[in-house]
Parts: C-alpha cells; structure tokens; sequence
C-alpha cells in the first residue's frame, strides 16, 4: 500500500511537533541549551543539547548540536584553565578540566592538562610528607594524595595511590604481625584492619577476622559472681551459677570467668549479690461459679403455625368476598349490556362514566389477587410443624479454688570496680497464682488441674529481678576501665608502638562496645602529624 506523498514530507515534521509538544524534558533542555548558547555558556549548551538528545534521540537538531557545543565548550574550558593551571592553582584549574572530560572523555589537551595538575599536586605532597620517612608521614602523604585522587581520574594517578597504599599496608602488615607475637590481641586487630582499609585482600581479611576473635576473647572482661544470704536450699541451688545464667544477656566484650583464663585478660569483675528470699506463703480462697448448659430437649407448640392458621382464615374470607363481588357485577354487566342493545339502537357513544364492566374488569384482578393469596397461605400452613423442639437449659454450679503464692524478697548487689557508687538495692515480693476445678462435660467444662510453683520458678523470678542490675554494673565497670585504660593512651606518641596501640583498642572496645573502626588508627596518625585530609578506605 502506497502512502501519501504529503504524509510522507511531512512525517518527520510532525515527529518532531508531537515530541516538543508531549516530551517535558526534551523541551526543557532544548530551551535551556539555547539560552546558555546565547550568553556565551558553551558548557551548560552542551550539557543541555546532550540532555535533550537523550530524552530525544531521533532529534536531529538536538543530537547534531551535542559534538559542536562540546568542542566549544572544551575550548572555553581550556581557556579558563590554562592560566590558574600555570600558576599552579588547583582549585580554579582542576574543575572546568573536569568538566570537558566529561563532555568529551580523553581529550588529548585536557588530559595532557590535568596529567600536569596531578604531576604538581605529587611533587607538593612529597615536598610536605616524605615518601621515604615514617609510617606517619607516609600515611599523611596518602591522605594528601586520596584528597585528589577523585579529581585524577587518570591511569597514573590511580596506579600511584594503590602503590603508596599497597607499602604501607605492607608495614601495617609487618606490625600487626609483630603485635601477633607479642600476645596483643586488640593491637593485631586494629593493625591488620589498616592493612585490609589501605589495601582490601582475602588473605589480609582473613587475618584480620582471626584477630578480631583473638581479640574478643582476650579482652573481654571476665565476670564472677557471688551469691550469699537467706533462702531455701533448693532455690539457693538454682540460684548457684548466676553467671551462666547471665551469659545470654552480657555483651560479647564481656564473659564468665568461670570460662577459663586467657593471656593477657583484664582483671575480673567481681559482683557480690547478698539475697535475702523468705519462706513461701500460699492463700487461697473459693470462687464459686456457674456455666449454662444444654441438659435436653422438649417439643412445644410452634408459634409459627398459629400465625400460618390466621393467615388461611383471613385469606378464605378475602377470597370469599371477592368471588361474590366479582359474580355481582358480571351480573350488572350482562344485564347493562342488553338493556344498551334493546332500548339504543342507534344512540350515540356513551360518555366516559366508568360503566358496571369496567368494574367487573377491575374486580376480577382483585379476585385474582385473593385466589393467589389464599393457595400461598394454604401452602404456609402446610410447610409449617404444629410444634418444634427447643433446647432446655441448666446451670451447674461449681467452686474454683485460687491458689496466691507470694515470697518477699530483697537483695544487695555489690561490684568491685574502683570508684563504684552506694550498692543496688532492691526488695519486692515474688508471686504466683493458679486455680483448680473440677471438669463437666455437658457443658463443656474441663478441668483444671492445679499446677505448683517450684523453686525454679521462684529462682527464675528471682533473677529476672536482678538480671537487669547486673547487666547495668557490667556496662558501668566497661566504661570506667576505658577512662582508665585511655588515660594512659590519650594521645597518640610520636614514637607510637604495639603497646600503645593494645591499649587504645582496648580503652575503644570497652568504652564504644566495639573494636575500633579501619579509619580511627590511620585518622589518630595523619592528624599526629599536623595533616588536614584524612586517609580514605579504598
């Protein structure tokens, strides 16, 4: 099939009038992209056109547009470059160099432009920070040159961040090993967490997990506890390993001594707990109850079947009454009808009075009306039973015995950590309740046996009692070992070793509740050193 020669002229005409005109986007950057072109802003042209082809890309005028203004907008960024980038100022050189690689990627001139930047910004950092010097220094000139290393997206430069990353992971490495040997668990973490931060490898990561658990069981703080006073022997007994019971609920930088000593471990937390649980006492009292039940049945008479009876007799008489009216005026009707045909021949039409037929007429439909009433209610009464069967109710009556258990209680929870305040107190009273019956099946009620508090249930409330305060002094002991421990850590020496850092991880992990971050050791040496940017992770 042929089309139309003026379709097919104007057909891409009228692509481009339904897209200006139904594509929001294309609009917007096509009016933006004019007006920067205009005012001499070639980038924002060209970053616009490129939009617009984007939302548009069978535009010809938008997609044809995007090169042009890139080249424009490359020399007008070249321009505005080349002086600050020959004063070596950075700041105003680096950003429009950026801003033509991303219009047109690889330019030769603006790669050979920003290859020279990023040569400079290398020369100052090793000027400022050797190379060649401590792993402090080292670590700051990598801060220096990661504060660029997103403005240097070129081969060089990346590849030179990863080496200079790469050696001084290598002696973080050779530390953390160090820190391995000597027992310091915490150090080796922090250390080959560096290493992994700096420089990301399997077997870096491995390692560092596997201090990560070295670290966790020799710094975590050992607690024992003690308990003493008054209470029955059986839940004394339950009561004996508070600790264990505990041991859920305690933070991983904390356990129970009873586990085992490790080197190097902190000295233990010591909770004394002095209990004082007195004798059962059990009330109980009656509640005397009913239930309803269904003890039968009896047949009564339907009420029903009284109305259906009622329906039928008003029904007949209905019937009755308008089978008579009905005869009645048929007979006016016949009798209206011969007198009009003897007596009228040749009359004129009869005026529109209703006549005795019309409402003979009438009648019929009431009569009509009154046959179907009266077999509906005839077929009523004979759906409907004389009399039905109904449910007959009882009451029983029973005694529900309530059984209160109560056991006063109060305890002294005492910690060693240095400096502690006024022991924990607490008093109140443990209780328990349950209740028995007997079982009736009729209606539906089955018995409830009566179940006996032991002594595991009143240790169990017991200790749900003092659970929360010996968790509270665990958290209050960490936090005053971590000020200790960061006191003789406060502030990272020039001549830092394995030591300090053991005790800067420790002092974190009790005082944060965590090990310390890849960051924190790197961020604590570059700003030893006076640097203003901070290592990054890569």
């Amino acid at each position: 099939m042929r089309s139309h020669p003026l379709a097919s002229r104007f057909s891409p005409l009228l692509a481009l009038f339904v897209l200006s005109g139904c594509n929001t986007a294309y609009r917007e950057a096509m009016s933006q992209a004019k007006e920067a072109a205009v005012r001499g802003d070639f980038m924002t042209a060209a970053r616009a056109y490129r939009s617009a082809c984007a939302a548009a890309p069978d535009d010809e005028m938008a997609c044809t547009r995007v090169p042009i203004f890139a080249q424009k907008a490359t020399a007008q960024a070249l321009e505005s470059a080349r002086t600050p980038c020959e004063a070596g100022e950075l700041d105003r050189c680096i950003p429009p160099l950026l801003d033509s690689l991303d219009l047109i990627p690889n330019h030769p001139e603006v790669t050979a432009m920003l290859e020279k930047a990023s040569q400079l910004h290398t020369e100052r950092c090793a000027s400022k920070w050797s190379a060649d010097g401590s792993l402090d220094t080292q670590v700051a000139g990598l801060a220096c040159l990661q504060a660029r290393g997103h403005q240097f997206p070129l081969p060089g430069y990346q590849t030179l961040l990863s080496e200079q990353a790469s050696r001084i992971a290598s002696r973080f490495a050779e530390l953390a090993v160090t820190a391995e040997k000597q027992g310091t668990a915490g150090a080796a973490t922090a250390l080959w967490s560096a290493a992994q931060c700096l420089t990301p490898g399997a077997d870096t990561a491995s390692r560092t997990e596997q201090a990560r658990q070295a670290f966790r069981g020799q710094s975590a703080i050992p607690v024992v506890t003690r308990l003493e006073g008054a209470m029955s022997p059986q839940i004394a007994r339950e009561l004996s390993d508070l600790c264990h019971r505990l041991s859920s609920g305690l933070p991983f930088w904390a356990r129970c001594a009873e586990l085992g000593t490790v080197p190097g471990q902190p000295a233990p937390l010591e909770l004394q707990v002095d209990a004082l649980i007195q004798r059962v006492v059990e009330n109980v009292s009656e509640d005397v109850r009913t239930v309803d039940y269904v003890s039968g049945t009896r047949w009564v008479s339907n009420p029903d079947y009284s109305a259906a009876e009622k329906r039928l007799e008003r029904a007949e008489r209905e019937y009755r009454r308008a089978e008579k009216h009905r005869d009645d005026m048929d007979d006016a009707c016949e009798t209206e009808k011969n007198t009009h045909e003897a007596s009228c021949v040749g009359c004129p039409e009869p005026s529109s009075k209703k006549t005795a037929c019309d409402e003979a007429k009438a009648l019929h439909a009431a009569y009509d009306s009154a046959s179907q009433e009266l077999s509906s209610a005839r077929s009523n009464l004979s759906n409907t039973p004389e009399s039905v069967k109904e449910d007959v109710y009882d009451t029983f009556t029973y005694s529900a015995w309530i059984h209160r258990w109560s056991s006063d209680f109060r305890f002294t929870l005492q910690a060693n950590t240095p400096g502690a305040t006024a022991p924990a107190r607490q008093q109140g009273v443990l209780r328990f309740q349950d209740e028995e019956h007997v079982g009736f099946r009729p209606a539906g009620l089955s018995a409830n046996a009566l179940e006996t508090p032991s002594p595991r249930d009143f240790s169990n409330a017991f200790f749900n009692q003092l659970a929360p305060h010996l968790l509270e002094a665990v958290q209050r002991d960490a936090q005053v070992r971590a000020a200790q421990r960061r006191a003789q850590c406060n502030e990272l020496p020039a001549n830092w070793s394995v030591p300090w850092v053991q005790c800067w991880a420790e002092s974190t992990l009790w005082e944060k509740g965590q090990e310390p971050q890849p960051t924190e050791l790197l961020q604590l040496i570059a700003t030893r050193v006076g640097a203003a940017e901070q290592p990054l992770c890569r």
